[in-house]
């Protein structure tokens, strides 16, 4: 973790200060988002967990807004976003200013593996923040060293970015490209050596490119990604669990559940259950 920097009574503290807004929340169908450029020390982070969207950067790169993705904003230029509202995007988002001489992060664009994990500690960030303008507790240090965290994992995620070969060749691009189809159509692209044969290089140049550029092997990602995208439909659709295994392609509900069960910790139909109830409470909550 980066060095501390000390406040005025002396007592270390994190070089980062949480500042309003931060919360969580799953986008109204008419939602769309323009920065302002104007807050020169205000950066922002999004963790994606639900949707679809993308992201206009001031540099004119579009990016795929999709469960997994965690995208990290300066002030120094205008972003854009926008979401299909047939699947509205589900963001936790934190804004933050830097409170001593750490340098800034750089903006990060990236799929995360790590995604219960992200969004635990995103949770428990919004959680504090509010317990804090609530008044309930003096919770503000929790929060900044738990954003501290983050940020001091995705220096470690730009530094091995930095240090391994920029995604400038024709074959970078054209597996960054491919990714993107996984992302949007993981059903159609989950075998790997087609994918292989999609950039013509052999399965281990492909894994190893692959690695590469996304820190997981090609089958992790495609797993993830189909997974996450399940993890999805049963919360906010009502397909059925048969449903979302043929649209998914698996080849039987008893082998993605396992799967399922596997990756989250829970099965297919606790999720559902659980999204459910969730729901009817916030219906009552707001009656």
């Amino acid at each position: 973790m980066n060095p501390a920097i000390s406040d005025e009574a002396g007592s270390d503290v994190p070089g980062v200060v949480l500042r309003a807004p931060v919360g969580r929340m799953l986008c109204d169908p008419s939602w769309s988002f323009t920065s302002d450029a104007s807050k020169k020390d205000n950066y922002r982070i999004w963790f994606i967990w639900a949707g679809e969207g993308d992201l206009l950067t001031p540099a004119g790169e579009r990016i795929a807004l999709v469960p997994g993705m965690i995208c990290v904003m300066r002030p120094d230029g205008v972003y854009q976003a926008s979401h299909n509202p047939a699947n509205r995007l589900g963001v936790t988002f934190l804004n933050y200013s830097y409170a001593g001489s750490d340098a800034p992060l750089p903006p990060v664009w990236c799929w995360t593996p790590d995604f219960l994990f992200i969004d635990a500690v995103t949770r428990k960030i919004v959680q504090l923040h509010a317990a804090e303008l609530a008044g309930m507790a003096d919770t503000g240090r929790r929060a900044a060293t738990l954003l501290r965290a983050v940020l001091d994992d995705l220096h470690a995620a730009a530094r091995q970015m930095q240090q391994s070969d920029a995604p400038t060749s024709r074959l970078d691009r054209d597996v960054i490209e491919l990714a993107n189809k996984v992302l949007e159509m993981p059903a159609e692209h989950d075998d790997i050596a087609e994918l292989a044969d999609h950039v013509f290089r052999s399965r281990s140049h492909f894994t190893r490119t692959f690695r590469r550029l996304f820190g997981v092997s090609p089958a992790r990602f495609v797993k993830s990604t189909k997974l996450l995208k399940a993890r999805d439909l049963l919360q906010t659709t009502s397909m059925s669990i048969g449903e979302i295994c043929s649209l998914l392609g698996y080849s039987s509900t008893q082998y993605f559940s396992r799967q399922y069960k596997s990756y989250f910790g829970t099965t297919p139909g606790e999720d559902r259950q659980l999204a459910q109830i969730n729901a009817q409470k916030s219906q009552e909550e707001t009656k």
